[in-house]
């Protein structure tokens, strides 16, 4: 087992699509920069429907905090919705 997987418990996969002011806002750089910050991986993307999407991975506890934290950039006008796999 990796020492991340033992460090952490359980991993988690989280597919996401996020809804709102979040294109020209510099949204994806700041993704990237949480998700460095948290130790979590995965990639984010603008689409042609004006939304984000993207995948984030990691240990359970983190990528919950990077949920959390997709949307305090403007959260009056942001909405995150988990993808089901």
């Amino acid at each position: 087992m990796s020492t991340l997987g033992k460090a952490s418990g359980v991993l988690k996969s989280v597919d996401y699509e996020v809804f709102g002011r979040v294109q020209g806002v510099c949204f994806r750089m700041y993704t990237e920069e949480e998700a460095r910050k948290l130790g979590v991986v995965g990639w984010v993307k603008n689409t042609s429907q004006g939304t984000v999407t993207g995948q984030v991975q990691g240990p359970e506890d983190k990528v919950n905090a990077m949920c959390r934290c997709s949307c305090s950039v403007d959260a009056a006008s942001c909405v995150l919705q988990l993808k089901p796999l």
